[in-house]
């Protein structure tokens, strides 16, 4: 009767385990899993994966073998799939889906992106799904992808590296983790790095250099490589370059606008196996001219007596016969009108000698140069140094973060003097002198100056010194625009610059670097958002943006809290090209906007199993062949089920022998239990 009563018990147990599917991760493929799994598909759509093989492209590949995986899925099996890309949203199936029909749809969504891949950020939304289904004891996380070196082994940075594989090894620890490697080895790519001119605006009429690097990532020359430049959609210029093996290359072509507005630019090289990079826009902005305001703060009845009059003639040197034709035009003010000016019509404002500033003038001026304006201080006899660090330079409410100090020296006397010091001619706004001693910028003769304290701070550069090591001119920036301070004055009473070799170029050489910043915005890599700041007669219009494949997204303006301002910010831009911003006046000319590739992509450098630990790159049991080999020591998932439920049919038969003939029962149960561990056994 205890036996009997083992038998029925065993029956029950054996039953309810059966349908609990356990499973074994078991060495050797003895019997066949059918327990249903939890699979995460990680598909890499960066655009390295557009490379171009003889037949298909690796993302056509990629995507087939994903196909491949669902397709030979069994029933009950669940599917979650990630996209390896950084500004398109990498979870595509973000809830287990056992639907066949449905993963496989997505699947054949997927596209390849003009993206750099974020591999880590895929990794970690892998590692997060693993927490989903946890009635799926068995999971597996399979990742297709080209492994190109710049996506999953960031630089070789240390660091980099070691958060992939601590990622890596994190997934295989919860899963059976699966590498299908589609790379390609040894294969060159030509591209286009960087297309800039060092100027952010051209005026009408005037040369333009712009600058092109090429690089050849490839193990081999390529000579007389075609390189073309089209301006408006026009071929206007093209050269044969020389691309030496895994080398940058500069190349240059100049230009000259005759149109004011935005105009396109764009270098392109013949199409190879990874199209994409060999192509590179820029947008250009041309000017008929460059309005600057002079706040003068000295009045004076004699000739050249204000304190603009030196500046305002090196700007326009007009004479009476000869009016100035140059494209910066200023105009003079006195310090009084600076409340009622409306600064948003210049390009650059310079304030010279003014003695003091009220609250309502420094946000004025501060809202100016965050929006883009460049703003210079000039000092000299009438600054209040205490108005100064209370108003413009106050911490955290003035325009740049430092401290006026006592003067040095004494222009009336004469009795020291002061000379440049260019700081080995760093600064953008002072190459112009390197080579040139004759220009006479390290022999100018400065009699006072201010002195200052400088804070540690990010955001302030020096342009020039004195050869006391006090700061002459300091750079800083606001917002969108720069702003300069010039310890000295502008004129010939604290020194001889004003009527020196040098001041000319020099002074326009400022103006026109702090001019830039309302231009400086107008590019972006694909899926940087583009900032539009808007102005005031632009808040009633109904603006658009046009993307390169002409679709079109109406768009809105938010208003910034800081500076009261209103702001556009289209992060829509996931295709490289020219960006259109309509208005939706035709009053108001479009606003062009560049988008190019991240160059990171380019390099077709393969880590694979080098880098990444070789037994990850195997193929998953009950998927197809396309997969890579599975190692013979590889192990497998075999289910449990079936063999308690054939025990627990073999039980039954026994009950009833047990029931008929005790002595035939008990050896058959023998039997039974006997066969029953030798296939446990056997499935360990």
């Amino acid at each position: 009767q205890l036996l009997i009563l083992l038998v029925r018990c065993l029956i029950l147990l054996l039953l309810a385990v059966a349908f609990s599917r356990p499973y074994w991760s078991l060495q050797g493929a003895f019997f066949e899993s059918a327990a249903p799994v939890h699979r995460i598909l990680v598909v890499d759509t960066s655009f390295s994966m557009r490379w171009q093989g003889e037949e298909e492209a690796l993302f056509e590949e990629a995507r087939e073998i994903a196909r491949s995986i669902v397709s030979s899925s069994r029933q009950g099996d669940a599917f979650q799939l990630i996209q390896i890309s950084s500004a398109s949203p990498q979870k595509v199936i973000s809830r287990p889906s056992r639907q066949q029909t449905y993963v496989l749809d997505e699947i054949s969504k997927l596209q390849p992106t003009q993206e750099f891949g974020n591999a880590g950020q895929a990794l970690q939304a892998a590692l997060e799904f693993l927490g989903q289904a946890q009635e799926l004891a068995q999971k597996e996380v399979i990742i297709i992808s080209d492994f190109q070196a710049e996506s999953w082994a960031p630089q070789q940075a240390e660091q980099g590296n070691s958060r992939l594989l601590s990622l890596m090894d994190a997934l295989s620890k919860k899963a059976t983790l699966i590498l299908k490697d589609v790379g390609v080895t040894e294969e060159s790519n030509l591209a286009i790095v960087d297309f800039n001119s060092r100027s952010v605006f051209a005026t009408l009429n005037q040369p333009v250099r712009l600058s092109v690097t090429l690089h050849n990532f490839g193990l081999l020359n390529q000579d007389a490589v075609n390189l073309q430049l089209y301006v408006d959609q026009q071929l206007v210029n093209q050269k044969q370059v020389d691309l030496p093996a895994n080398t940058d290359t500069q190349a240059e072509f100049t230009h000259q606008f005759t149109r004011v507005g935005d105009h396109r630019l764009e270098v392109r090289l013949a199409d190879d196996r990874l199209p994409l990079d060999n192509h590179r826009w820029k947008v250009m902005p041309v000017k008929k001219e460059i309005n600057v305001l002079l706040v003068n703060g000295r009045r004076s009845t004699e000739a050249m007596g204000r304190a603009t009059d030196f500046l305002e003639l090196a700007l326009s040197p007009s004479l009476q016969e000869q009016p100035w034709q140059g494209i910066i035009k200023p105009h003079v003010i006195n310090e009084g009108e600076l409340a009622t000016t409306e600064l948003s019509l210049y390009d650059a404002v310079v304030i010279c000698d003014v003695a003091l500033f009220t609250d309502h003038e420094r946000d004025l001026l501060k809202h100016y140069v965050s929006r883009g304006g460049g703003l210079i201080f000039s000092l000299g006899e009438q600054v209040n140094v205490k108005n100064y660090n209370q108003t413009i330079f106050q911490p955290g409410q003035g325009l740049l973060s430092l401290k006026l100090l006592d003067r040095r020296g004494d222009a009336r006397k004469h009795t020291t003097l002061f000379e440049f010091d260019p700081l080995q001619y760093q600064h953008p706004v002072i190459e112009i002198f390197k080579g040139n001693p004759d220009a006479g910028l390290e022999t100018t003769h400065i009699y006072e100056y201010f002195q200052t304290e400088l804070p540690a701070d990010p955001n302030t550069r020096l342009i020039l010194n004195y050869d006391t090591n006090d700061p002459a001119i300091i750079e800083g920036s606001l917002g969108r625009g720069k702003v300069v301070l010039i310890t000295t004055s502008l004129d010939r009473l604290w020194g001889t610059w004003a009527i020196w070799p040098s001041f000319p170029p020099m002074v326009n050489e400022l103006v026109l670097y702090i001019a830039t910043g309302k231009w400086g915005s107008r590019e972006a890599r694909v899926g940087q958002p583009l900032e539009i700041m808007t102005r005031e007669n632009q808040l009633t219009l109904s603006p658009q943006m046009i993307a390169p494949d002409q679709e079109k997204y109406p768009l809105r303006s938010v208003l910034d809290s800081e500076d009261e301002s209103r702001t556009i910010t289209f992060p829509q831009t996931l295709l490289s090209g020219i960006y259109e911003l309509d208005w939706g006046s035709a009053a108001m000319e479009n606003t062009l906007y560049a988008v190019n590739v991240s160059s990171q992509e380019s390099n077709l450098n393969h880590i694979g199993p080098q880098v990444i630990p070789p037994q990850y790159f195997r193929r998953p049991e009950g998927t197809q062949s396309q997969l890579a080999e599975v190692p013979e020591e590889r192990s497998t998932q075999a289910g449990l089920a079936e063999n308690l439920l054939l025990t627990v049919l073999a039980l039954i038969v026994v009950e009833q022998l047990l029931l008929w003939r005790f002595s035939a029962g008990a050896l058959t149960f023998l039997a039974v239990m006997l066969i029953s561990g030798l296939s446990l056994f056997f499935l360990r």
